[in-house]
């Protein structure tokens, strides 16, 4: 039986993820205009980070981590489009001063590669998918809630402070196996049970314990 690379490459990737190893760039790519660079990347523990840069000062800065399923889904779509590449991935390369593409590719046969171009010139089919699967992922990045994000790695105790999205306070009094959680409203007394995947709907975020 013959194993496509691509499928080697992936359970490669995961299996230096699962084995607790340090998270490593799977694609990056930074686009400059001007004074402002916005970086988008992906790192094989699933996270997404976007970046942007306003005259050498980092001035936003947001990460959302992927489900399994999708993180597999833009894999497989990074590395079949990177051995698809040839040498000249951009059929007509335009200049521009103050304008430039820098895509990192950490996947394929010939990685660690890394392709400049403007973003005015026109590039091939290959390439072409890995921009349109980068601007899917910075699009998901500014459309996901922070909320959310922070509910996915939150790990709930006893005692934990929350604001709520109505702007009101609680406190964690219950943390049952199944997720569910049970609140006790600082206003009214009244507990409430929230279930693991509305978390994000009920609950803006955990804040620090009042001195």
């Amino acid at each position: 039986m013959i194993i496509r690379p691509v499928l080697l490459v992936i359970a490669s990737i995961v299996a230096a993820t699962a084995s607790g190893q340090a998270p490593v760039p799977v694609v990056e790519r930074t686009t400059t205009r001007a004074e402002v660079a916005t970086r988008v990347s992906l790192f094989s523990n699933r996270v997404v980070v976007v970046t942007t840069r306003r005259f050498n000062k980092q001035d936003f800065v947001r990460r959302i981590t992927l489900p399994d399923d999708q993180y597999m889904v833009y894999l497989r779509i990074f590395q079949t489009a990177a051995e698809e590449l040839d040498r000249q991935p951009v059929s007509s390369q335009v200049d521009t001063s103050d304008a430039e593409v820098v895509v990192s590719l950490h996947v394929g046969p010939n990685a660690p590669r890394t392709i400049r171009f403007s973003p005015m010139s026109v590039v091939k089919l290959p390439l072409a998918k890995i921009l349109g699967a980068l601007d899917d992922l910075e699009l998901h990045v500014f459309e996901a809630s922070p909320s959310a994000e922070a509910m996915r790695t939150w790990v709930p105790r006893k005692g934990d402070r929350v604001e709520l999205m109505d702007g009101t306070r609680a406190t964690v009094v219950e943390v049952w196996d199944d997720g569910l959680l049970i609140i006790e409203h600082d206003s009214t007394y009244v507990r409430e049970s929230i279930a693991a995947g509305l978390r994000d709907q009920i609950i803006l975020r955990v804040v620090e314990p009042e001195p």
